[in-house]
């Protein structure tokens, strides 16, 4: 039989078409890989956001902006006399009078009562501006929260604070007291908000954002 001879074309075609294989075969691999830890990152990109929106509803209170806080925490404090609304109806508006030595007066904050002792807390982070003395409600603490939003606690028994203390929300700033008013418990506390110098109603304080007020 006799032998064929291979041109010379036909190897140097052979050993190209191969290195093209190997090429094509690498490149596809690499692509594959490629794809496959694309898809993992994107499906780890979700469980991270995932993650994150859980985390953001968790700590809602962390991202939300505070609001003030009650000045007690006793659960036996009542409401003795709410704040006195212009527009309210003659019978919530007889309930926020306060009487004292034959005049009625309109409630200025919330007086707050109870059978027992309870302690007075800063209802926001603040400087404490002024301490004194009232001849009818007792011992007066005033905290500025900012040049917008002063806080005033009337009718404690005991103060543990000093002019110009920096509070923050939740501090002791004293226990409760008592005061002229008639038909008042021994334990009391006059609270008073003012907003850019105006009076406003406690209630609708603890509902507003701390960052609203500055």
């Amino acid at each position: 039989m006799k032998r064929r001879k291979l041109k010379k074309f036909v190897l140097p075609s052979i050993y190209g078409l191969s290195v093209i294989c190997i090429f094509l075969t690498v490149y596809f691999l690499n692509s594959s890989l490629n794809f496959v830890e694309s898809e993992n990152r994107t499906d780890s990109s979700v469980t991270v956001q995932s993650d994150n929106e859980d985390n953001s509803e968790v700590s809602v209170v962390g991202t939300v902006a505070l609001k003030p806080i009650l000045p007690y925490q006793n659960p036996n404090v009542t409401i003795s006399k709410s704040f006195y609304r212009m527009e309210d109806e003659a019978e919530n508006q007889q309930k926020s009078l306060i009487y004292y030595e034959n005049t009625y007066m309109q409630n200025t904050g919330i007086l707050y009562s109870s059978d027992e002792s309870f302690e007075v807390l800063a209802s926001v982070d603040g400087i404490v501006k002024e301490i004194k003395e009232d001849e009818i409600l007792g011992s007066v603490v005033t905290i500025d929260y900012n040049t917008n939003v002063t806080t005033m606690y009337y009718s404690l028994g005991k103060v543990n604070v000093k002019e110009k203390d920096s509070v923050k929300a939740g501090d002791i700033i004293g226990l409760s007291g008592a005061n002229k008013l008639e038909n008042e418990k021994e334990n009391c506390l006059l609270f008073e908000v003012y907003k850019n110098g105006i009076l406003i109603n406690p209630e609708d304080f603890y509902e507003m954002n701390l960052e609203d007020l500055n």
